[in-house]
């Protein structure tokens, strides 16, 4: 579970927090009861489930003939 913390107790804390995010934690940091972003450990942001990667990407062709092509790849891309 993640950790609210506000803006001035990351400035404040910013070792203790970052030190706390490299061994896995995360934070979402909040500005007035605002959620500005979150803190994650790099390996963690970098293994999150993504529906498609770039490699999925360089496979299209976009010489199909398909007039909807664009629209099927905003689809994938995009989620619209």
């Amino acid at each position: 579970m993640e950790e609210f913390i506000g803006v001035k107790q990351l400035y404040t804390d910013f070792q203790k927090i970052s030190k706390r995010v490299q061994k896995g934690e995360s934070f979402i940091v909040m500005k007035h009861s605002t959620p500005l972003f979150r803190l994650v450990p790099y390996q963690k942001a970098n293994q999150e489930k993504r529906p498609y990667t770039l490699k999925d990407l360089q496979k299209l062709q976009f010489r199909s003939g398909d007039k909807d092509l664009s629209k099927k790849v905003d689809r994938i891309v995009y989620g619209v």
